[in-house]
Formats: C-alpha cells, sequence, structure tokens
C-alpha cells in the first residue's frame, strides 16, 4: 500500500487511531527517486501527511480514514503564499463531484443524520464549555482491523462527544454484522432494543456499505456472519472519535512562541486568507462532521487541498492552491473550544473524498 502511514501497535494501515501521535508509526517520504521508511530527509521539496476519508479494501472492508504521504509539489509553494495572504501563484484545486455515499437519495434508503446533525447539537456544546474541559474528555477515534485478540475499546472516563456518521462498506465475499457496544454487550447500531444479528439494516451483504449516525465515543464491532448464519469472529473495532494530529518526525516545536490571531488593525476583524469557511444551512447527505485534535505541541494550520475521486493517490501530489480552513492552537480548554483561535481542537464537515494537510502555522513548508 504505497504512501501509507502505518500504525504497527495495531497491526491497522493509516486508521485515525493515535497515528499521529504515536512514535511507533513509520511513514514514507518520496523525492524523485529517493524514498526513506520512518526518517526525515532533506529534499526540494516536502513531503505532506494528507488526511482525507477515502475508500480502500482492508482485507473485508473499505475504510474511510487514512493518512498519505505524497509529494505535493507545487502546492508546496501555494501553501506558503497562502500563509502570507498574497494570491496563490498555482490554480484552486479543483471541485469534483461527491462520492455517491452522499448522493441525496442515499438519505431516503440508509439510515441517516439531519442534513445540520442532530436538533441536539447545540446542547453537546454548551454542556461541554459548562465542564470548563472543552472536548479534552472526548476520546481519539480508534480503529483496529482483524484483531488477535479483542480487547474492548471502550473508556470509562471518557465523555459522549458530537454526533457524527460513520461510513462502512463490506468488501468481501462474506455477509457481516454491525453491531454497537455497550458495556461489551452487542446491540443493534440503528435500534437499541434489539440485537444486531435479529435487524436487517445492521447485516451487509458482500458489496454493500451502510451509514451509521453514531456520536464521538460510541464503539462498534463488526463481525462475520459464518455459513451456519450465526455470527462468527470480530474482524473490526472501531471508536468514533477525535482526530488527532501529531508530529511522527519530532520536527522542533517551540511551544513558548506565541500564538496571535490575525486580526487586520483597520477591521477589527480576523484578516482575509484566516477566516472559517461559513457553513451552507444545507448540507449533503452524510456529511462527516470531525473533530481535529492538535497534539504536536505547537500551533498548526489546516487546509482543505483537494477532492479525490480516483482509486489511487497520485504520485506528484496536486499542483493545485490549498485552501485555509482552520487554525489549531494549543489550549485545551479555552472559553470557546470549538471557536478560539488559540483552541486545540476544531470541527469541519467533511465527506469522502476531502484531502487536508496540517503545517506548523509559523511555517507553512513544514508539513507534518
Amino acid at each position: 500500500r504505497r504512501g501509507v502511514v502505518n500504525d504497527t501497535t495495531d497491526g491497522h494501515v493509516a486508521l485515525l487511531d493515535q497515528v499521529f501521535s504515536s512514535k511507533k508509526e513509520t511513514g514514507t517520504s518520496r523525492s524523485k527517486s529517493t524514498s526513506t521508511k520512518g526518517t526525515a530527509t532533506t529534499i526540494s521539496h516536502r513531503t505532506r501527511f494528507l488526511w482525507f476519508p477515502y475508500r480502500h479494501n482492508f482485507l473485508f472492508f473499505s475504510f474511510y480514514f487514512f493518512i498519505m504521504a505524497s509529494n505535493i509539489g507545487k502546492a508546496a509553494a501555494a501553501g506558503a503564499v497562502a500563509m502570507t495572504g498574497e494570491n496563490t501563484i498555482v490554480p484552486e484545486c479543483p471541485v469534483q463531484p461527491l462520492a455517491s455515499y452522499h448522493n441525496p437519495d442515499v438519505c431516503l434508503t440508509k439510515p441517516s443524520r439531519p442534513s445540520q446533525g442532530l436538533p441536539g447539537r447545540k446542547a453537546i456544546y454548551d454542556a461541554l464549555t459548562a465542564t470548563g474541559n472543552g472536548a479534552s474528555m472526548i476520546p481519539n477515534m480508534q480503529t483496529v482491523v482483524c484483531p488477535l485478540e479483542v480487547q474492548s475499546l471502550e473508556n470509562p472516563s471518557a465523555i459522549r462527544g458530537f454526533d457524527t456518521t460513520w461510513i462502512v462498506e463490506n468488501t468481501s465475499s462474506s455477509p457481516v454484522v454491525v453491531a454497537w457496544v455497550v458495556n461489551g454487550i452487542e446491540y443493534s447500531p440503528f435500534e437499541a432494543d434489539k440485537s444486531a444479528m435479529d435487524d436487517p439494516k445492521a447485516i451487509l451483504k458482500p458489496g454493500e456499505w451502510t451509514s451509521v449516525p453514531t456520536f464521538e465515543s460510541f464503539v462498534y464491532h463488526v463481525r462475520e456472519i459464518e455459513e451456519d448464519g450465526n455470527a462468527g469472529k470480530v474482524v473490526l473495532q472501531h471508536r468514533a472519535g477525535m482526530v488527532p494530529i501529531g508530529n511522527p518526525h519530532d520536527y522542533p516545536c517551540d511551544a513558548s512562541l506565541p500564538d496571535v490571531e490575525p486580526f487586520d488593525p483597520n477591521t477589527g476583524v480576523r484578516k482575509q486568507g484566516f477566516q472559517r469557511t461559513a457553513t451552507h444551512p444545507v448540507r449533503p447527505c452524510n456529511t462527516i462532521d470531525i473533530g481535529f485534535r492538535n497534539q504536536v505541541g505547537c500551533p498548526i494550520h489546516m487546509y482543505w487541498a483537494n477532492q479525490l475521486s480516483g482509486p489511487e493517490v497520485p504520485e506528484e501530489g496536486f499542483n493545485c492552491g490549498e485552501k485555509f480552513k482552520f487554525h489549531l492552537g494549543t489550549k485545551p480548554a479555552p472559553q470557546d473550544f470549538m471557536w478560539d483561535w488559540n483552541s486545540m481542537t476544531k470541527y469541519e464537515g467533511s465527506y469522502i473524498g476531502h484531502t487536508f494537510v496540517a503545517p506548523f502555522a509559523r511555517d507553512p513548508n513544514v508539513v507534518i
């Protein structure tokens, strides 16, 4: 699997567990004819680690949270220009049609959330703010594929976070069943008073996929269904949660430097180029609300780089200008954990195929 960051701890590939923060992961760096693993190299252009939900086969399934390593080429210069607020020097990144998982008719036939999320989303935000801890007690996302020994992903100290959507597809030749795990007991993810095997919506035949409305901290098992019709071994464990971003190559990071919000002195508002994108009043079907957590130790920016539509990440990256999406500071629980500039957590609505890059805020030429 070229260009994929591997986490050897859980035996899974590039699923957003704690892959950013763990020092056990290995990466692939490309510089034309040079390829090294697990180390940062001095090259004439920077290698970017891209985050995007995308389709890929993992034994029995397709999952959609991967970290890809790819030479971004001219987009590196575009990112540096974007940091200064100047005009981009390369074309804007293309906007491809959304993947079929987000077609309007999908939400008429599969379990789904309302366009703007569940009605209680504001209440969750208020409750998290009132604790004074913000989103710091929401666990990180974790996925284990084909565990040799099933160990619980439930975290007694974790709190329930925001609603989101999990998309899972069965690409095997055998049917599987998706189950919600509560205190070690498996239930249907769609009807809590049923067992997963008793709910037809929880069973995926080969080639089928489903969308699971869920909350951060919720845990799921996917089991293979045996020939006799009974639930077999667990082939996947998944916990919905925050996407952690760390510093796998240990680039120098000075947390003592000030993290100043870029205000325009003439208008008193944040400078153009560093503003959040307004949320559209009607979002596409199966919008995936993702929380990002900065575990680097110093401020970073997040840019939207592209929207992939093909089966592979291009060798030479994306020759297009990146767009600023949000800033991740270092404060775990500021006054407003979702919107304050210096907050280490931010949320973004995303879709299958969206690609993001994360450079240091102080230096866009260093992409972590």
